[in-house]
């Protein structure tokens, strides 16, 4: 917290010119009226001059809450942090502990430069008696980053209005929001390989799951011979188990020049939602032992992290995914999208990976994208954040177009998850339906 600064109105020049201004006039026309009101500007200098300053006293405090997605709208637990496009409620109570009223105080909280207000406002101007409070509460967008919040700017005027107090009030509470937390669970589908994992398959072999029984040959495993069977029979057996594999899985993320399209000037392009919501979703898979990779989609060309959970891998799809935020780093070309894409794309996929697509559907190409990877037999999973928000006629139409489009990709096989700027992606993705499927 500084400490206050008083500001006193300085119209001593003005005031001398309209005194002789009046009195002068009064004299030519004989008007005694006008020579009296001649002395009023010299009266309001004087007030500005001998006034005191105005004793505030006031106490700040701060609430900051993320939706969790609920339909009660309580915060999440833990610390505060959320998802690029999330919106934080933020509610700043000022309360008047001093025993004077403030007539005239004025309150800006300090909003992070990063994060635009996209309803509320963090002013208030109000008039507030002995231990009464006000509360300003407004909505900020998250943006990627560790953000804080800066003390409240507080400025009181006393009763004349010529003197005002500003300074730096501090406040309690909460006052930094982190926007880089990570997915809890992501639900898998169906593409697995034959690396040894957790996803069950249909095939005999090591696992934990029983399978079926078969008759013995020489090499088998003793610790796989059915003894009871052998012991009823004298006849010897092998117990096969559920073979378990692990599943590649590639993110393929939309970022051709479309997907920087956002609903309105303040909110978070589609591709970087989307380019969030595919780190997110690979450090959740990886962690689980899934072997993960990723492609980015340009408007001329497509950039490829192979499957895998090595540091490397990891290093190469953070870098990838780093300049998918940056739209300076993506190249924007006129390109038209034909069936042969839709080979080069399934031409980088491993043979039986499960593919997860972020894109915004706003317009055709990521339907006839999952319509081919269908018809090839990859498993799909769709991730897409809605940027059709606004209420005008063409973002109306383009959210029904949209709308068509993820009911194809439905009926195509995919499975689909529509991510609107309102929604928490962890709960999205927590509740996304389907469990592991068999190969």
């Amino acid at each position: 917290m500084t400490g206050p600064t008083a500001d006193r109105l300085d119209g001593g020049e003005w005031a001398v010119a309209a005194t002789l201004s009046l009195a002068g006039l009064g004299i030519a026309v004989g008007s005694q009226l006008l020579v009296a009101a001649a002395t009023l500007p010299l009266w309001y200098v004087a007030a500005a001059v001998l006034g005191t300053e105005p004793e505030a006293m006031v106490r700040v405090q701060r609430r900051l809450s993320v939706s969790d997605g609920s339909t009660d709208g309580t915060a999440a637990e833990g610390p505060i942090s959320g998802a690029p496009g999330d919106t934080v409620t933020v509610r700043t109570i000022v309360r008047n502990t001093g025993s004077e009223t403030l007539l005239d105080l004025r309150v800006v909280d300090g909003v992070p430069d990063a994060l635009p207000v996209v309803s509320g406002s963090p002013r208030a101007c109000e008039t507030l008696e002995p231990l009464e409070e006000t509360t300003l509460e407004y909505e900020v967008e998250l943006r990627r980053g560790e953000h804080a919040f800066d003390d409240a700017t507080v400025r009181a005027r006393d009763l004349t209005g010529t003197v005002a107090e500003t300074w730096a009030a501090s406040v309690a509470g909460d006052g930094a929001i982190d926007c880089s937390r990570v997915v809890e669970t992501v639900p898998l589908g169906d593409g697995t390989n034959d690396y040894a994992g957790d996803v069950p398959t249909d095939e005999g072999g090591t696992g934990l799951e029983f399978h079926s029984v078969r008759e013995y040959e020489p090499g088998d495993p003793v610790g796989a011979i059915d003894w009871r069977r052998y012991a009823n029979t004298r006849e010897l057996a092998t117990v096969e188990y559920r073979a378990e594999r692990s599943t590649r899985i590639v993110c393929v993320v939309d970022a051709r020049s479309s997907q920087f399209r956002a609903a309105t000037s303040t909110n978070v392009p589609a591709v970087v939602r989307s380019a969030h919501a595919a780190e997110r979703t690979f450090e959740t898979l990886v962690g689980a032992g899934h072997p993960t990779g990723a492609i980015a989609i340009h408007d001329n060309d497509l950039t490829t992290v192979p499957p895998g959970t090595d540091p490397a891998t990891r290093r190469e799809v953070t870098g990838l995914v780093d300049e998918l935020r940056e739209p300076a780093n993506t190249i924007h070309l006129s390109y038209s999208r034909t069936e042969t894409d839709v080979a080069a794309l399934a031409g980088r996929l491993p043979g039986e990976a499960q593919v997860y697509l972020f894109s915004s559907f706003i317009d055709d190409e990521p339907i006839e994208l999952v319509e081919g990877l269908r018809a090839r037999g990859y498993a799909v999973r769709v991730v897409s954040p809605d940027v059709t928000a606004a209420d005008d006629v063409a973002t109306r139409l383009a959210a029904l177009e949209r709308g068509t489009r993820l009911a194809r990709a439905r009926a195509a096989g995919a499975r689909v998850l529509d991510w609107d700027r309102d929604e928490s992606l962890g709960v999205r993705l927590r509740n996304a339906t389907g469990e592991v499927g068999r190969r």
